[in-house]
């Protein structure tokens, strides 16, 4: 197997600009281990579209103003991945994104990973009629972007969590204590925020009194 060297796998992408990782070992005749090792020399990032196939170099990207490098419909971010992309782009947003608009902006879809990253935590959503308009986590961002959408929109957004009765929040905390038998409320709280639900951890507190739920989190009866 040969030794390729960092150099000849620059000159190898000033030649081809983008590659994927099975170019590479076929052209270098090198193990994976060997291109990656040279690869984190040099410098490379990863497409954000294309389920991440792709490398290039930073120092023969051109990016553009938003800090994007298109070859060919492959698309790169100079920051990263599509994640910090995309709070890079909610973030200095004027009016938050919806999905499609995302999307466009980004020339890639993205609704599932908005999902996601909502549920992580890394921004947020509200929900105006049928649709979803995704916000900085920032509060003083996300409250000027919030202002200027329902301005243009004229109507105000609907919380997703505002139908549910404490009746229903409390089978939802009943349910996560089942399936995470030995957590706290803290962790209870914290697990049911992560998946949309706004609620206190003095709210799950209070169902753990209500229902003598024991420290092990089984509840004593219901």
């Amino acid at each position: 197997m040969s030794l390729i060297k960092a150099t000849e796998l620059k000159a190898l992408f000033k030649k081809n600009i983008v590659m994927d990782i099975d170019d590479l070992t076929k052209q270098t005749s090198s193990s994976r281990i060997t291109v990656f090792r040279h690869l984190k020399e040099i410098g490379y990032i990863t497409s954000y579209n294309q389920n991440g196939k792709y490398y290039t170099l930073l120092e023969i990207a051109h990016f553009d103003e938003s800090g994007i490098f298109d070859h060919k419909g492959i698309l790169f971010f100079r920051n990263g991945g599509i994640q910090e992309l995309v709070i890079k782009e909610i973030d200095s947003s004027e009016k938050g994104y919806t999905a499609e608009e995302m999307s466009r902006k980004i020339r890639t879809r993205v609704s599932n990973q908005l999902h996601q990253f909502v549920r992580k935590g890394l921004i947020t959503r509200r929900k105006y009629a049928d649709f979803y308009v995704y916000y900085s986590i920032d509060e003083a961002t996300q409250q000027k972007q919030v202002t200027n959408r329902e301005k243009e929109l004229k109507i105000t957004s609907i919380k997703e969590d505002s139908e549910l009765s404490a009746g229903k929040k409390t089978i939802r905390i009943l349910l996560e204590i089942i399936q995470n038998s030995n957590a706290e409320p803290q962790e209870i709280g914290k697990r049911l925020r992560e998946g949309g639900l706004k609620i206190s951890d003095s709210f799950i507190q209070n169902i753990f009194d209500k229902y003598e739920i024991q420290k092990k989190g089984s509840p004593s009866h219901f």
